[in-house]
């Protein structure tokens, strides 16, 4: 899922500079590219959420199996 995110990521982003540049040579503003960037950002942050979550349910386990 966090490789997937920084593809869309990238390709988000690389849209948007063309969006920007062809906006500035005087064609219609295309900001489609954004949609990308936030997905790329939201799969990233919930890798990352997920992993964290991992980490903390590990340690409440091993935690509880040596109050045992």
């Amino acid at each position: 899922m966090k490789t997937t995110g920084i593809v869309l990521l990238v390709i988000g982003i690389l849209s948007t500079l063309g969006g920007i540049i062809g906006t500035v040579h005087g064609q219609n503003p295309n900001f489609a590219g954004l949609a990308f960037v936030v997905l790329g950002a939201f799969l990233m942050s919930r890798a990352n959420k997920k992993k964290v979550e991992e980490e903390n349910k590990k340690q409440w386990e091993k935690g509880s199996s040596e109050n045992e």
